[in-house]
């Protein structure tokens, strides 16, 4: 990651980034389910929302095994002294705008 990349998600400006021996996974600020992220992207781009439908883990098999509930965690992040990821939400925004134009 750059300093550029991590200004872009976070709507920060410039920001140095430390020198980091590992990975670090990141994800926004906030939770969803698959569900209410479908929603939030039919909304976004002025499709009706209520045209998504919920479906269980059971409904919709994957070659993997699937957690019922996973949620990545900010800990490590911040840990780091990076700053927080802006809202999932937010970032949805600003990426459907930008593949609209």
């Amino acid at each position: 990651m750059t300093g550029s990349s991590h200004a872009g998600m976070t709507g920060s400006g410039a920001v140095s980034l430390p020198e980091l021996p590992r990975i670090l996974h990141a994800t926004n600020a906030g939770q969803a389910s698959w569900f209410e992220l479908a929603q939030a992207v039919f909304a976004g781009i002025g499709a009706d929302p209520g045209r998504v439908l919920p479906c269980g883990t059971a409904d919709f098999p994957r070659p993997a095994p699937r957690p019922a509930y996973s949620v990545l965690s900010g800990k490590t992040w911040a840990a780091a002294g990076l700053t927080p990821l802006r809202a999932w939400q937010l970032a949805l925004n600003d990426a459907l705008s930008a593949i609209s134009d």
